[in-house]
């Protein structure tokens, strides 16, 4: 089930409870994105809380009806099913949906014209407790003045959080007018419902899928995720006996024999959680390393969002869909379900992986930064960037107190026959300060005033009621969005890219860091600073054949033809003719280094792999790292990639897949996490090569440094 609904309003004639001595409205065509209808919604599956809290909603001393449950089991489902019933029975009334964190602001501006409001995904506008600790007493709503407007509210509301919440200073009848209710465990008949509905489930015996139910707790969300395993191909059997031993290993006791319904609240949402984070990590380890990279990346928003402004391949799309964890919306956005991507972040940080959180949180802050000058959207881009900021330095401020003090550097990376072979990163980049307050604001206004800025990724509901038709895509704007998606997923985050106002504005669009931007415009006198230019026909013009021959001679990928054509070159800061010298000797030292790893009889490697090899074309960071690892257990290379299209001579394959095997996979994962730059890779994780055979993936972000390795004299 996805993210229920985006964290704007939307207006929809959905049907409403009857408000107590209100006039009718005219039912108003719907503003909606379509998000608010949840996956299963023809289903009866919670037939019984939906007449009865859709009654309960009706009665006219009931001003708010509240659901509250784990996250996954279907309340923002079962809340649109209610508002779809109130509809039919009266479908003049008019509904104003909003999600996640609202302001009384935005409250005030509907009530004229709305019969009931439904706040989705409430929690985010809860604080920890009204003591403001994680204690376990009821959560309070933090904003005061929008406390105290749903205290005095005078219509209908329809609320969706984890946990109940207080009001503070609320009149002690409030409790009679707001009621509570939790969503727990499916019924045995709508669990069945359920599973005959899903492509695996339906096809296991009546037993199976009462246990199935039995294990999960009756969750919705858990039991999608026991699908999709099955559908991958996974035994039932084995299924049962994991998910029963992370049961009885987080709870201290084994699956109950009672029904899920007969539980209490806690030992049933006990039994769901255990269940659905042993299948989450299943799920999760069984994509490949570009599809968890990709899921990370969307899961810290709390929109649904375009591919693109995730730098999203088709191909890892595709792994997240067929696994249950991406969920498509209209317009082709994406999104990932909240409990999802709260069991996601858990798991990271227990892997003591938050910087690659917090590094998607920034990206997450750069892409709303870039949208606070929409007038439709200043207000929520603002608190949306405001979020992503919060978290990403939350999470630095974690890693930073959980790392050991005097903790010593780790060993060498090489073997010792390399080791001499080794010689400093040269540090060519000019580091320009951007990252300072004025600096940032510098980079935004100039992207803001190329007014390129779009917003392809917006519900309907976040944009103006009256939209202007958009413009047609140009070839050139699709040549600039490769471009921009390139850039983001295989440059580093690190690097400074220079670029114009235009090309700036995309990048920032599909989540490069702001920051790292260096804003070229007419009359700059060079892109020197940067470690890779963006060749557009503007900066093509600016430069005129200097920006080849002088300031930029290789080619890292080049997308587009023609006029329209943009390409990513490597900018070189000593000049083009010395840059060129580095790298013939850098190929030089790679064939050789290449040639070295072939003799070792510890190296396994498939033609292909054999040639590239020998011909000098691999990253020198992947061949000191392969020797490495082959100086302590046979390695087998699968593969190499990651070359850019159209990427000129020498331009080192960055990525490699080797053949993981279960006794050292674990083993070879830790080392490759472990080293330190320029020896970080900027991915490393297991994955699924041709046939399903394990590998494990290490990446290393363009551009890649020259030098690393030298020939013997």
């Amino acid at each position: 089930m996805p993210h229920e609904a985006p964290p704007a309003r939307q207006a929809a004639a959905e049907g409403a409870a009857a408000p107590d001595a209100k006039p009718k409205h005219s039912a108003r065509h719907a503003r909606t994105s379509g998000s608010a209808t949840a996956q299963h919604t023809s289903l009866s599956i919670r037939s019984a809380e939906r007449r009865r809290w859709s009654a309960e909603m009706a009665r006219p001393d009931v001003t708010a009806l509240v659901i509250h449950g784990l996250g996954g089991v279907g309340k923002s489902t079962l809340a649109a099913q209610i508002a779809s019933r109130v509809r039919r029975l009266a479908p003049e009334l008019a509904i104003t949906v909003f999600s996640g964190e609202v302001s009384a602001a935005s409250l005030v501006a509907e009530p004229a014209e709305t019969d009931l409001v439904v706040l989705h995904d409430f929690d985010d506008n809860l604080s920890c407790s009204p003591g403001g600790a994680d204690d376990g007493s009821p959560r309070a709503v933090r904003d005061p003045a929008l406390a105290a407007l749903l205290t005095g509210w005078t219509g209908k509301l329809l609320i969706t959080c984890g946990t109940p919440f207080t009001l503070p200073e609320a009149e002690p009848a409030l409790g009679d007018r707001f009621i509570f209710r939790h969503l727990g465990p499916l019924t045995r008949s709508g669990a069945a419902e359920l599973a005959l509905a899903l492509p695996a489930l339906r096809l296991l015996g009546e037993p199976e899928r009462d246990l199935a139910w039995r294990l999960t707790a009756g969750h919705p969300l858990t039991m999608k995720y026991l699908d999709a395993l099955l559908t991958a191909g996974a035994s039932f059997d084995d299924l049962a006996g994991r998910v029963a031993a992370a049961v009885q290993s987080s709870t201290g006791q084994p699956p109950a024999k009672t029904e899920p319904t007969e539980l209490s609240a806690p030992a049933a949402d006990a039994t769901a959680l255990a269940a659905g984070q042993q299948l989450l990590g299943e799920l999760f380890e069984r994509l490949s390393a570009g599809a968890q990279d990709l899921l990370v990346r969307a899961s810290v928003f709390r929109t649904p969002v375009a591919p693109g402004v995730l730098a999203a391949r088709p191909a890892h799309i595709a792994e997240g869909q067929a696994a249950g964890l991406l969920t498509p919306r209209p317009g082709r956005e994406l999104s990932v379900h909240r409990w999802t991507a709260s069991e996601l972040h858990h798991r990271l940080a227990a892997a003591g992986q938050t910087a690659q959180l917090a590094a998607a949180h920034r990206q997450a802050a750069g892409y709303w930064h870039a949208r606070t000058a929409t007038p439709q959207l200043g207000p929520r881009a603002h608190v949306e960037a405001g979020y992503h900021l919060h978290q990403a330095g939350e999470l630095a401020a974690e890693a930073g107190a959980s790392a050991p003090a005097g903790r010593p550097a780790p060993p060498p990376l090489t073997p010792r026959r390399y080791a001499a072979r080794l010689r400093p990163e040269r540090r060519h980049l000019l580091r320009l300060g951007l990252a300072s307050a004025a600096g940032l604001t510098a980079v935004f206004l100039a992207v803001e005033a190329s007014h390129s800025l779009s917003a392809p990724s917006l519900t309907s509901a976040e944009r103006p009621d009256q939209p202007a038709a958009p413009a047609p895509l140009t070839q050139a704007d699709m040549v600039r969005d490769q471009a921009a998606a390139w850039v983001a997923g295989q440059v580093a985050t690190s690097a400074i890219v220079a670029c114009d106002p235009a090309m700036c504005s995309v990048l920032v669009r599909y989540g490069f860091p702001a920051a790292n931007l260096l804003v070229l415009r007419p009359g700059a006198p060079d892109p020197l600073g940067s470690a890779v230019v963006l060749a557009t026909p503007a900066v093509r013009a600016m430069f005129g054949t200097r920006l080849v021959t002088v300031y930029a001679p290789q080619t890292l990928a080049s997308f587009g033809t023609g006029a329209a054509r943009v390409d990513v070159r490597v900018v070189a800061p000593d000049g083009a003719a010395a840059y060129r010298t580095e790298l013939a000797a850098d190929v030089s030292a790679r064939r050789a280094a290449g040639l070295q790893l072939l003799a070792d009889p510890r190296v396994t490697v498939a033609a292909p792999v054999r040639a590239e090899l020998a011909a000098g074309r691999v990253d020198s960071r992947l061949l000191i790292t392969l020797a490495a690892l082959a100086a302590t257990e046979p390695v087998d290379i699968v593969s190499f990639g990651d070359a850019g299209p159209g990427a000129g001579p020498g331009t080192p394959l960055r990525t490699a897949d080797i053949a993981a095997r279960p006794a050292t996979q674990q083993d070879m994962l830790a080392f490759a996490r472990a080293q330190r730059p320029p020896y970080l890779p900027v991915h490393a994780g297991l994955s699924h090569g041709p046939g399903g055979q394990p590998v494990l993936v290490i990446e290393f972000a363009a551009p890649s440094p020259l030098g690393l390795l030298q020939t013997s004299p």
